[in-house]
Parts: C-alpha cells; structure tokens; sequence
C-alpha cells in the first residue's frame, strides 16, 4: 500500500525527472511534432504507473530533505534519465549518419526532406530511412523496452543514487560503437554498390572522354540505389529494430 505524505509526493517528483528527462532525449517521444502537453502527460502517466513498485523498494525517508540536498537530488536523477535518453538517441542519429552518407553514395542527395523528429532537413533518402523505423519503433512495441530500461535502471541506480562519470562516459562510448557498428552493416550494401558503381563509370569516362557519363550514369545509379533499397528494407528494418531491442535488454 502507497502512503500518500510529503515524502511520496517529493520521491513520485524525483521518479518524474528520471523519466521526463529520458523521454525529452528518446527517439520518437522527443520530436517537436509531438505537443508538448502531451509528452508531459506521457511523462505523467509512465511516472503515475512506475511510481509503487519503485517506491516499495526504496523505503522511506527517515528526515526530510532541506533545499539543496532537493536540487542536489533532481540534478542526478535527470543526469540518469538524460544519460539514458541520450544512449537510446545516438543509436537512431548513428542510423541516420550512415544513411545520409549512403543517400550521397548512390546520388540521392541533392533533395532534402525534413527529419521525423527534429526541424532540421536531411537527404529524403535518410528522411525515409528514419521515419519508417521511427513507425516501426512504436508499432513492434519496441518504445516499451525503452520505458523497461528507465524502471530497470533503479536495479542499478536506486532512487537518490549518482552516476559516476566514468561510467556513464562509458556507457556512451559502447552506444556509440554499437550503434555505428550496426548503421554500417545495414548500410553497407548500398555504400558498396554506390563505390562499384561510381568506379566503373570513372572507368568507361576515362576510355571515352568525349561521353559527360555523369549524367548519363547518375540515373542508373540513383534508380539501382532505390531497387536495392526496395530489396532490403524489409531486413533493414527488422534487423535495426531487433538490435535495438536487444542492446536495451544489455544496457
């Protein structure tokens, strides 16, 4: 049984920074696009929902907490929850990266398109890239395991607790070499078709100077890198989405 006094509603306080501040930073929750009354009332909600389990294994309080021990308090838990979020959104922005550079290896980036979750435009190869599994992010429930690692995350760090900087620094490098290491094996067919491609036709050019095979050969190029998309986008997907899922059951 949850009591309801001044240490419920101050510890449910510190549950809601934790969370509100992973879910400002987590891909999908985080966009613009989303109002933002209605990501605070998702922060609410998960906070209202979360809230007795953790409080059960956290006690209680035996003197009340003055103003700085507070403000100490708040700064670690959304140091947690930004840690966290930020982990969670360099996966997608290594996902982004590599497929911005493979938008230019087979000549879709002159054309830009506006990201699913920021204001900022990108090549609408990437854009189409990042919204599908964005989509896909919410409709194979994976955006549960990222509301799964934050109430995990009182395993390791309890309520009140700081995180050391080493630790989270890293944590933040083993995200970063995850996240690129699987962008670049999804995105590696299409690298390697655009430099075979771009090769060969550096090829023909030099036998005959005469022929401008830029434009004759970026079409070809341009419509390859969209049928081999059109090939692999259902493992593309499942692949990236199944690998976040399973780094968020390790984090």
């Amino acid at each position: 049984m949850i009591r309801f006094d001044q240490f419920t509603f101050v510890a449910g306080f510190l549950v809601f920074c934790r969370i509100g501040t992973c879910l400002s930073f987590a891909p999908g929750f985080s966009s613009p696009r989303i109002p933002v009354r209605f990501r605070l009332l998702i922060a609410i909600g998960l906070t209202i929902a979360l809230c007795p389990p953790i409080l059960e294994s956290f006690g209680s309080a035996s003197n009340p907490l003055t103003t700085m021990e507070a403000a100490a308090l708040i700064a670690r838990e959304c140091l947690i929850g930004g840690t966290i979020g930020i982990m969670t959104r360099i996966v997608f922005a290594a996902l982004e990266t590599m497929f911005t550079a493979a938008a230019l290896a087979i000549g879709a980036s002159s054309s830009f398109a506006p990201r699913v979750d920021e204001s900022e435009s990108i090549p609408e190869f990437a854009a189409l890239v990042m919204f599908a599994t964005t989509a896909l992010l919410f409709v194979s429930n994976a955006h549960w395991e990222i509301v799964r690692a934050i109430y995990e995350s009182y395993t390791v760090l309890p309520l009140g607790s700081a995180i050391a900087p080493q630790l989270a620094l890293g944590k933040i490098t083993e995200t970063l070499s995850f996240g690129f290491l699987v962008a670049f094996r999804l995105a590696a067919p299409f690298l390697a078709f655009g430099i075979v491609s771009n090769f060969a036709f550096a090829l023909v050019n030099k036998i005959t100077p005469q022929i401008a095979i830029y434009f004759v050969a970026a079409p070809f190029v341009l419509v390859g890198g969209l049928v081999l998309l059109s090939i692999t986008w259902n493992d593309i997907a499942t692949q990236f989405i199944a690998s976040f899922t399973h780094w968020l059951w390790r984090i």
